[in-house]
């Protein structure tokens, strides 16, 4: 997760019209209720443009968030009122501090999946370790491995297709290149969009490391968690060949 990688602004500035199309909408409602149930603060690590964040906020929720890029810092600063804004401050999941510990810890929408090394897992991990009360628990999602889309490349594919504006399109675009002996998906989303000025195009490049089931649990183990729940979706569901996503639950051993 070196610099390099940090979200460029035409990502940010189109982030949110995109995932309100591709995101499962089962997310939002999976991590609200677990919010909900929190009986202490609440820490989002990953906070991003506030998809998750803001809404829980008005729903009264004692949250706080870090993220690691300053153009989603800046977008999500601009949808709190200033009484809020001491709730987010720009960390790097690896290496953030904060003078409060919480009862939960939420990283969604894939964000473990920006750290490459086993190094900056653990580092991560030990953070949140450090944060969380000792019934805290620390629950985050990264999708569950298809042997089949790992293996192949996928070039300029047209992901999304949306009105940003009245008369004005945006289009995203990916093109995936697997890198299967070192669990890496080296991604490029391509942002496509009207402006007055004509067609206006910019590109993000990022790795993205994918987890296999029992990998994850022992890297939980080793960075002293306990697996409480290892779900296939956001409904709960139970594990199964056909999962598509990892929901994992869990708390401090």
């Amino acid at each position: 997760m070196e610099s390099k990688y940090k979200y460029n602004e035409a990502t940010v500035k189109f982030y949110d019209l995109v995932y309100e199309k591709l995101a499962d909408k089962g997310r939002f409602a999976f991590y609200q209720e677990e919010i909900s149930k929190s009986k202490g603060p609440v820490l989002e690590a990953g906070a991003g443009t506030g998809m998750i964040f803001v809404p829980a906020l008005k729903n009264g929720a004692d949250i706080y968030g870090i993220d690691h890029s300053e153009y989603m810092f800046k977008a999500l600063r601009s949808k709190l009122d200033e009484k809020d804004h001491h709730r987010i401050s720009l960390q790097d999941i690896r290496e953030f501090k904060l003078e409060k510990k919480f009862n939960l810890i939420i990283s969604p929408f894939r964000v473990f999946q920006h750290l490459i090394t086993i190094e900056d897992q653990l580092q991560a991990l030990g953070r949140i370790y450090e944060h969380l009360e000792n019934e805290g628990l620390l629950i985050f999602d990264l999708f569950c491995p298809d042997t089949n889309r790992l293996k192949t490349e996928v070039n300029n594919d047209l992901e999304f297709e949306g009105e940003f504006e009245p008369g004005k399109k945006a289009r995203r675009y990916a093109t995936v290149i697997p890198d299967y002996i070192n669990q890496v998906q080296n991604v490029t989303f391509k942002y496509v969009w009207d402006s007055d000025n004509g067609e206006q195009m910019s590109e993000y490049s990022f790795p993205m490391r994918y987890y296999f089931r029992f990998e994850i649990m022992n890297l939980l183990k080793l960075a002293k968690f306990k697996v409480k729940h290892f779900y296939g979706d956001f409904r709960r569901s139970k594990l199964s060949n056909s999962s598509k996503e990892f929901v994992i639950v869990c708390s401090k051993l």
